[in-house]
């Protein structure tokens, strides 16, 4: 593996890092504000909705990661 390969796969470890933050933290404050009542209950279908699109892309940057891969690649370098 070679250096560039070991900088593609941290950026797409920051990428997931960003992506869980992006799409985790609305997810948790809706979850919140429905059980606070201050959210409708149909805000649970967009929080989970965030949420499982946030996991999705969360663990395809991850994948990427251990792969190498820069996060707006496909294959290696």
């Amino acid at each position: 593996m070679t250096f560039r390969n070991v900088l593609d796969g941290a950026a797409s470890f920051g990428a997931a890092l960003i992506t869980s933050a992006v799409c985790g933290l609305p997810t948790w404050f809706t979850i919140v504000a429905v059980r606070y009542g201050l959210a409708p209950v149909w805000a649970y279908g967009a929080a989970g909705a965030l949420g499982v699109i946030g996991l999705i892309l969360t663990f395809a940057f991850l994948r990427k990661g251990f792969a190498g891969i820069a996060p707006t690649r496909q294959r290696r370098r």
